[in-house]
C-alpha cells in the first residue's frame, strides 16, 4: 500500500468538503503525538485524505492510528445536527410556554377588568408577541 504525505505539516487549515479542519484535526495518535494528514495513493481510495501517526513516514515504529478525514467531518456534522435539533425543540417548548403564559395573563386581566365592571373584547385583550 503506497501512501504519501499529501497535505504536509501540522499547522494551517485545509478545506475537506465539510468544514475547514486543522491539519491535525486536534487528534492524537496512540503514540500520543499530533496526527498528520496524509493522502492515500491506493487504487481503492485515490487522493483521499486521512489522519495518521507522524512516525508512519519516518519508517519508525508507529501505532497504526488511522482515520479518514471525511469520516471525522461527518461525525462532526452529525453532532451539529443533534445540537440543531435540540435547539429547535427548545424553541418550540419556549414558544408553547410563552403562549400559555400569554393566555393565563389574558384570563387574569379579563377577570380583573370584569371585577371592575370594564368590558373589553377578546381582540383588544390579546397581546401580540
Amino acid at each position: 500500500m503506497s501512501m504519501s504525505s499529501g497535505l504536509g505539516g501540522s499547522s494551517g487549515s485545509t478545506s475537506f468538503g465539510c468544514r475547514t479542519t486543522s491539519q491535525t484535526g486536534g487528534r492524537r495518535c496512540k503514540c500520543g503525538r499530533q496526527t498528520i494528514v496524509y493522502t492515500s495513493k491506493t487504487e481503492r481510495n485515490p487522493n483521499r485524505a486521512f489522519f495518521g501517526c507522524p512516525n508512519f513516514k519516518d519508517k519508525k515504529p508507529f501505532c497504526n492510528f488511522f482515520r479518514w478525514v471525511d469520516d471525522v467531518c461527518n461525525e462532526r456534522l452529525e453532532l451539529e445536527d443533534g445540537r440543531i435539533n435540540k435547539v429547535e425543540l427548545d424553541v418550540a417548548e419556549m414558544d408553547f410556554k410563552l403562549k400559555y403564559v400569554d393566555m393565563m395573563m389574558s384570563e387574569k386581566l379579563q377577570a380583573k377588568l370584569n371585577d371592575q365592571g370594564v368590558k373589553i373584547s377578546e381582540q383588544e385583550l390579546s397581546i401580540k408577541v
